[in-house]
């Protein structure tokens, strides 16, 4: 039971980390990929190349953190606590059970006072125990310690220093007063949250909490972050977390009840009492502000489902009534009550809300003394809409809500400067007696950061439109642009290089997939939605088959109607079947055209929102996505029936109609756009000049839950992905994926992986590759050295394999969203009010919370509309290209111009998220192939070599679709 236990203590320090023995640690040191090297920082900083961006300075959550003048000795302990014989590692648990161990044996722990513990496994003292080791408790609860190290605490950090270990033993001392039993505070997880009275604080703007009863509450939560190999020294990165739960399907009737009573309310009282309080009640100015800031930009449902019906009598009755939920986002609430609140309807007709609902739908409202919803009017729908507060509720759990930039920024300079909030003390005080008894102190002021604005690309169209990102926006229209920006030039013709040239035009099918809950009832939407689409597509440039062109009146190929868990399943099988087999020529308007076929899904509802209601059914999205994209070739797409009836006769001023067009371009491989290559931005030149032509590849690899990880199936097995350009404008991309073991990083037989993208290049281009650059998302610092050795020399390999002469450039860059940095304006003038003053899209920071051991950088390019923009961190680890200090920054910023399914910059470049895309394709795929086997009578194990190739060929795209099928 004793001895390390791998990483658990606080920032995920390693438990048992001195334990290793001498002759297993020298083995460790000497491991081939130890003795690699790292890509050197170049000696300048684009910060001090005047000619590239624009140059500010940011101010960021960390502060610098000083450590002991004189060294402290520490003894570090491992410590592991059992509750019913049961491992505990939740720190919320953990840590009250270890006070209580301590206090109620004395003899073992006399000092308890004297104690920092990480809340998990570790425990350091100044002084040793009286044992070694030992356990306490009873033979059901217990806690195991023994002891591990001395650990050294002052200014001189040796290099054989565990870092981590530090990091962790830092943090721990920082909030030990608080992680210790302060009752102002409650330890979840890695957050502190206060826990106020429900003061307000007049100096902070920012809401701390809300206690709201059964349906809503909500605390802000801090947590430190301590880094000690950081430019800038030793920081403490500081951030907050503002947590929200809110019961899904709460009526928010009974919200306005529990903020009257200002307490939360029983299904007893609320029949009892409070329903017959409401049917007089007034809203009070109070009550609507109230209601008005909780329920900002929360999405709400509305259901009849308790509606009153009546009949001509007057009496309640069965009568049938839509019950179908809608779902809206909250604008605002009516200033009279659904009585009083009048509107006219197309016919000019005077109505109240209240005599609406009895007269038209026999309804009679049981609070009608209460006011209303509105929905937000659009151009397409300027009526007004109201719905009565009795048939409103929560849509979904919220987990999280975001600050404004400068609402964080004001919290967290709060916090940074050891204040008081309310109530509640400070989180972090140099002055507590752990803090000056092991000799530390953190800063009281944000750390200020030097940063470049990059220079943005330009992105192009076809027919010459161009959009430039002159005011660094990070986002333009595409569909909506007057007059609608068309694909490239070219791009609608197969891609042969050595054929003819034929045409593609996109023959629809579609399918009707209806949820079992509603019987077998046929879907209902407007079909001249359909058409609106298929003219939208055809407007984009892309040409579709047309019944009747004149009218815009778009083929259908073929209907099926099914209904999931009732209908055969094999009926799509022969669906798809079929229509691949019977292509009407008579779609054709030239010889030299050929049919693509594409079928849209039109789903009832969500296939995982389906199965989340019983178990036994299949997700059928994943079965037909797997028969489309995998066994059969046919493009598919998508989409609930209330999306699609959202398409308007106006489809260019209707935004999802818009992504939905991207996305089925971004399928068929019809290229909508690309970036200028001859322009102002001479790194992006570079990188597509096809005399030296570049390969990016994205590389994710794709793990199953915890949950997943127990099971004995398709479930428990990872996916890695890679994906590569296969044109000289990086626009184009195809992708591979591969099963391998539950949890393993390093992705197995990448040389395969290398090679057909490689392979891939050449047949679209003609030409090897002479830079290859891997953009590597999901592995942290301490899988550096392995995954980057491992994967470089497949790399090499893979080439010298192609030809023993053949040695292009190799640049290996790492993506990471986490880590908890942010950046926030010094000016709020240099930022957009419409992006929340967050720091501006292609902001790049090179310096201070860079890392003295990599050659790394932040950039932000997330167009921040609600909270924060998030920064990515890079790391380039390899590097034999070495090109000018600006030219990866500047490189891997145009990246996230070029995301298909998106009008706008993206927080990652595009090969990383089409990773993540096509590795989560692969899974749906893998899920779908499952349940084909199942279908056939096929029994599959993921312990069979032969099945996993078979299940493997399975993820892959069918060699006959020619496009980015996984976007």
């Amino acid at each position: 039971m004793s001895g390390g236990r791998g990483r658990g203590g606080r920032g995920g320090s390693r438990g048992g980390c001195h334990d290793l023995s001498p002759s297993y640690a020298n083995s460790k040191e000497n491991l081939i990929h130890n003795t690699q090297t790292f890509a050197e920082r170049p000696d300048s900083w684009v910060y001090d190349k005047k000619a590239v961006g624009t140059k500010t300075t940011l101010l960021t959550n960390h502060a610098l953190v000083h450590l002991p003048k004189e060294t402290v000795q520490l003894y570090c302990y491992n410590i592991e606590i059992f509750q019913n014989r049961k491992l505990v590692n939740k720190r919320e648990q953990a840590s009250p059970l270890f006070h209580d161990f301590v206090r109620r044996n004395r003899r073992d722990f006399p000092n308890r006072l004297d104690y920092i513990f990480n809340d998990v496994n570790l425990l350091w003292t100044s002084s040793k125990l009286p044992k070694a080791e030992g356990s306490v408790g009873d033979n059901r609860s217990y806690m195991v310690y023994k002891y591990t190290t001395r650990f050294d605490f002052g200014q001189n950090i040796r290099e054989d220093q565990d870092k981590q270990l530090l990091s962790t033993l830092v943090d721990a001392i920082a909030t030990a007063r608080v992680r210790s039993g302060c009752s102002k505070f409650s330890v979840f997880k890695k957050c502190m949250f206060m826990v106020g009275d429900g003061t307000a604080d007049d100096q902070i703007e920012a809401p701390l909490s809300f206690q709201l009863g059964q349906g809503f509450d909500a605390r802000c939560g801090i947590s430190i972050g301590v880094r000690v190999n950081l430019r800038a020294g030793v920081t403490a990165c500081y951030d907050i977390s503002h947590t929200i739960f809110s019961r899904p399907g709460y009526p928010l009737i009974r919200l306005l009840c529990e903020l009257i009573n200002h307490e939360p309310i029983s299904d007893q009282d609320f029949e009892e009492v409070w329903d017959e309080r409401l049917r007089s009640a007034v809203m009070t100015e109070r009550n609507r502000n109230e209601l008005d800031r909780i329920l900002k930009k929360m999405k709400l449902r509305y259901s009849l489902e308790t509606a009153i019906v009546i009949d001509r009598d007057g009496n309640v009755t069965n009568l049938a009534v839509d019950r179908r939920p809608k779902e809206f986002k909250y604008y605002q609430l009516t200033e009279t009550t659904a009585q009083d609140t009048r509107f006219q309807d197309q016919e000019g007709r005077w109505w109240s809300v209240a005599q609406y609902f009895l007269e038209a739908s026999n309804i009679r409202l049981r609070y009608p003394n209460l006011p209303c919803f509105v929905k937000k009017p659009t151009r397409q729908r300027p009526q007004f809409i109201a719905f009565p507060m009795e048939f409103i509720s929560y849509m979904e759990m919220i987990r999280q809500t975001a600050y404004t930039a400068p609402q964080r920024f004001a919290l967290l300079q709060h916090i940074i400067e050891q204040k008081p909030i309310a109530d509640v003390p400070a989180a972090v005080d140099n002055n507590d007696s752990y803090m000056t008894r092991h000799g530390l102190s953190i800063e009281k002021e944000m750390l200020s950061v030097k940063a470049t604005l990059l220079p943005p690309p330009t992105v192009v169209y076809g027919e010459g439109s161009k959009f430039e990102d002159v005011n660094r926006i990070g986002e333009w229209e595409a569909i909506t642009h007057d007059p609608i920006r068309k694909v490239l030039e070219g791009s609608i013709y197969i891609r042969n290089k050595d054929g003819p040239q034929l045409k593609k035009r996109l023959l629809c099918s579609v399918i009707h997939i209806s949820s079992p809950e509603n019987g077998k009832n046929q879907i209902y939407y407007d079909h001249a939605c359909y058409h609106r689409l298929m003219n939208a597509i055809e407007e984009a440039g892309q040409p579709v088959a047309w019944e009747n062109y004149e009218e815009r009146y778009a083929a259908i190929h073929g209907v099926l109607d099914y209904c999931q868990g009732v209908d055969n399943p094999y009926s799509i099988v022969e669906f798809f079947q079929k229509i691949k087999a019977n292509l009407d020529n008579k779609y054709k308007q030239d010889e030299d055209e050929i049919l693509i076929p594409l079928v849209l899904l039109v789903f009832q509802i969500k296939c995982s929102t389906l199965k989340g209601h019983r178990d036994q059914w299949d997700n059928d999205y994943n079965f037909i996505k797997y028969l489309g994209d995998s066994e059969v070739g046919i493009y598919t797409q998508g989409i609930l029936a209330e999306n699609l009836c959202a398409i308007k006769e106006t489809p260019a001023i209707c935004k999802l109609t818009r992504l939905l067009v991207e996305k089925i371009l971004g399928k068929v491989g019809t290229t909508h756009r690309k970036l200028e290559r001859e322009g102002d931005h001479k790194s992006w030149t570079k990188i597509t000049d096809p005399k030296s032509p570049t390969l990016i590849l994205g590389v994710d690899v794709s793990h199953p839950s915890p949950r997943d990880r127990m099971e004995n199936d398709i479930r428990k097995l990872s996916v890695a992905t890679v994906v590569g350009n296969i044109d000289f404008d990086c626009s184009e991309y195809r992708a591979s994926s591969r099963l391998q073991e539950s949890g393993e990083e390093n992705i197995v037989r990448f040389r395969e992986e290398i090679t057909a993208r490689l392979n891939a290049f050449i047949q679209n281009t003609g030409v090897r590759p002479k830079h290859i650059v891997v953009y590597r998302d999901g592995i942290c610092e301490g899988d550096f050295q392995r995954i980057l050795y491992e994967e470089r020399i497949n790399i090499e390999q893979c080439c010298v394999d192609m030809d023993p002469g053949y040695q292009p450039t190799i640049t290996y860059i790492v993506v990471s969203k986490r880590h908890h940095t942010r950046f926030f304006l010094k000016d709020l003038s240099e930022g957009h009010a419409s992006q929340g003053f967050n720091v501006l899209p292609g902001t790049l920071v090179e310096d201070t919370v860079t890392t003295k051991d990599y050659y790394d950088f932040f950039i932000n390019t997330q167009v921040g509309q609600l909270g924060v923009a998030h920064p990515t961190h890079y790391y380039v680890l390899h590097d034999t290209w070495k090109p000018m200090v600006s030219f990866w920054p500047t490189v891997t910023h145009a990246l996230t111009y070029m995301f298909c399914r998106a009008t706008s910059t993206v927080s990652l470049p595009a090969p990383v998220f089409y990773a993540h895309l096509a590795a989560k394709r692969a899974k749906e795929c893998l899920d779908g192939a499952w349940t084909v086997a199942r279908l056939r009578n096929m029994r599959l194990s993921v312990d069979n070599f032969h099945d996993i190739n078979q299940l493997t060929q399975a993820i892959n795209i069918n060699t006959q679709l020619d496009g980015m099928t996984f976007v």
